[in-house]
């Protein structure tokens, strides 16, 4: 009984220790005129950030969706940051090129990594 409360306690206290990721309930969470450092604290790092000039920078953040260790789209989440505030975001989807789609191996026989 002892081992499998510590067990859960272990685990418990791992799950808390995980880092903030952008999903979509978080970018929904994401408000206009926020600051940078709130931002960060809901959502975390951001994958890539890119300086356009005068005080504009784009956070780009990315959630992956996979299944059987495939990619099969990814979001990208993109919030314009002016001068320190959030002034503008959206999203936009990154599917799988067809080709790649089309061609899958046989779901009968068991492939491997």
């Amino acid at each position: 009984m002892k081992k499998g409360f510590f067990i859960f306690l272990v685990c418990l206290l791992w799950v808390a220790t995980l880092p903030a990721m952008m999903t979509k309930q978080n970018y929904v969470e994401v408000m206009l005129g926020m600051t940078v450092p709130e931002v960060t604290r809901i959502v975390g790092e951001p994958y890539a950030v890119h300086d356009l000039g005068d005080g504009v920078q784009e956070y780009q953040y990315i959630e992956r969706f996979s299944m059987n260790n495939e990619l099969l789209y990814e979001t990208h989440y993109i919030l314009t940051v002016v001068n320190g505030q959030v002034v503008n975001k959206r999203t936009c989807n990154e599917y799988r090129p067809p080709y790649d789609r089309m061609y899958q191996a046989d779901p009968n026989y068991p492939s491997f990594p």
